[in-house]
């Protein structure tokens, strides 16, 4: 395949500071999707099935002195195989452009064929080559045809056949956060049973059976935000009890999620009004000060009584 010249005024790219631009492409059915938004979850600008004959252009565009875009990830499957060789050519500028302050890498996803017809079967999903009218088993070897010339010139080359969802994304944590800590996000919504439980959650807690300060005159009009609230609850046993049950399976369902590398999670904590014990709880979960996990608290049901 003949790649054309390239001649340096193609790039613009500004290099003030440190660029990171990866190339995610590979066999469709190895992965692709799964790592493009595990870089998505480091805060890397994710764009997927960028026309290529774009590519260079696209790379001037966000690296722009206006933008404070430095982490991009650029996903190339099959089906621009019709721009072969002008990826070949994108690819080429790139490289010749590259320096120190420029961190450029191409990541190819491969897998055995029998992985990946069992994983089309799973799935059933068609092929992104399916426009060619060939069975599956056909297919996957055109598409392997197509791409060993971009499997050549990539830097890393993963099988993912052992590689479930949760390993690929360890993987890459372990590849692209070396040098810094990514933050598990846990939002905290307090809520009425009677309003309804928030379908978002990841997990619910209920309340309910806890002592109720809606039923002590002088707190009923206070929420649990509230120190007389809070006073009121936590200087009893069984809430004290149930609030340490609480940060122990929270802490631990946490960092069980950030080791699978799940980035966020949703906590609903219920009470019968959504005013005094779940905004109790809610509020002072927020306070909590763990490793790698930042809380945002909302009271959704807040006013509503």
């Amino acid at each position: 395949m003949v790649i054309s010249q390239v001649k340096e005024k193609d790039i613009k790219i500004n290099l003030d500071s440190k660029k990171e631009v990866v190339i995610i492409t590979g066999l469709s059915g190895a992965g692709k999707t799964t790592l493009m938004r595990a870089l998505e979850d480091f805060e890397y600008y994710c764009v997927d099935n960028l026309p290529i004959p774009l590519f260079t252009k696209f790379l001037n565009l966000v690296f722009h002195t206006k933008t404070n875009l430095e982490k991009v990830a650029l996903g190339i499957d099959s089906r621009g195989h019709k721009f072969l060789n002008d990826f070949l050519c994108e690819i080429e500028k790139i490289k010749r452009f590259k320096s120190s302050n420029f961190d450029f890498k191409i990541i190819f996803l491969n897998s055995d064929y029998s992985t990946l017809i069992k994983r089309f079967q799973e799935t059933r999903r068609n092929h992104p080559l399916s426009v060619l009218g060939m069975g599956l088993s056909d297919i996957i070897k055109e598409e392997k045809k197509i791409l060993d010339p971009v499997k050549f010139i990539s830097d890393i080359v993963i099988d993912t056949d052992a590689l479930n969802v949760h390993g690929l994304r360890n993987w890459a944590r372990k590849t692209f956060l070396k040098d810094s800590i990514q933050e598990i996000l846990v939002k905290v919504v307090s809520f009425g049973f009677k309003f309804g439980i928030p379908i978002e959650s990841s997990l619910i807690f209920d309340l309910r059976f806890l002592p109720n300060p809606y039923f002590e005159p002088n707190l009923r009009s206070l929420d649990g935000r509230n120190e007389h609230i809070q006073h009121f609850l936590f200087n009893q046993s069984v809430v004290l009890q149930y609030w340490k049950k609480l940060i122990d399976f929270l802490m631990y369902s946490v960092q069980n999620f950030y080791k699978e590398g799940r980035f966020f999670a949703n906590v609903a904590i219920g009470c019968t009004g959504g005013k005094h014990r779940s905004v109790a709880f809610a509020t002072k979960l927020g306070l909590q000060k763990w490793k790698n996990v930042k809380f945002l608290v909302h009271h959704r049901d807040l006013g509503r009584e």
